[in-house]
């Protein structure tokens, strides 16, 4: 399981904050591995990792089948 990305981003569209794209296998993915490293990337970015946050999958071309995206809200 990796980190794909992390970057602090405002789209026009949306509330925004700190973006994290994870990688992994499917069982990383759908038993909370993935959860609690975006969350300890959170933290160590700065940002409130059991604050506010939206999960889901990310959309754009090219991302692998077991991947999810990250936003955390509130920094600390």
């Amino acid at each position: 399981m990796k980190v794909r990305e992390t970057r602090v981003i405002y789209p026009i569209n949306g509330r925004g904050g700190l973006y994290i794209l994870i990688e992994g296998t499917q069982e990383e993915v759908y038993k909370g591995s993935a959860d609690r490293m975006a969350i300890e990337t959170a933290n160590r970015n700065g940002w409130k990792g059991d604050g506010e946050a939206s999960i889901g999958i990310p959309t754009r071309v090219g991302v692998q089948l077991y991947t999810r995206a990250y936003w955390f809200h509130e920094k600390q």
